[in-house]
């Protein structure tokens, strides 16, 4: 190899070094937006579920709460 080709090459690792973080510098923060957008998206159907969790447990509470007044009005015979 002689010292044009050697300098070519250089240029070239020079050149793929500069592109490299270029593509780095723009792609970065698009990519950390998509990861909190994703993260955000997780978070609100997250909040959904347990939202709906607990709904179901309330309407569980209402009826048991429901079934005990009902017995309570129930006459004992002994």
């Amino acid at each position: 190899m002689n010292g044009l080709e050697t300098l070519r090459e250089e240029e070239v690792l020079q050149l793929e070094e500069e592109l490299l973080r270029r593509l780095e510098e723009r792609f970065t923060p698009l990519i950390q937006q998509a990861a909190a957008d994703a993260a955000k998206v997780v978070m609100h159907q997250l909040r959904l579920d347990l939202m709906s969790h607990i709904s179901r447990h309330e309407d569980t509470i209402r009826r048991l709460k429901r079934s005990e007044s009902a017995l309570n009005h129930i006459p004992h015979t002994r």
